[in-house]
């Protein structure tokens, strides 16, 4: 069973805090609460098993759905492309 190596959850971990940045709409309190939000998410994408793009994403967007809305528009499909080549080379190891 395929899974994600702790090197690629914190990349995408990184992604999804570095975007937070871009958000203009909140302050320093509710930036740390979500980045909390963020890190929590590392225990369940590392057990991911046989992980494609179009499941993580949908599970993240479902986790952090407050958070999603208030990316910028097209960001979910940055996330795509992101664990597309995640899983692409998961798939040739």
């Amino acid at each position: 069973m395929k899974q994600f190596s702790k090197l690629d959850v914190k990349d995408l971990l990184e992604m999804l805090e570095y975007e937070l940045d871009s958000v203009p709409k909140l302050d320093k309190v509710e930036k740390m609460r979500m980045r909390s939000k963020i890190r929590q998410q590392e225990s369940w994408l590392l057990a991911f098993g046989n992980p494609t793009p179009q499941k993580v994403r949908l599970k993240l967007e479902q986790r952090l759905s407050e958070l999603f809305r208030m990316y910028p528009h097209g960001f979910g499909d940055k996330v795509g492309e992101f664990l597309k080549s995640k899983v692409a080379r998961l798939k040739e190891q």
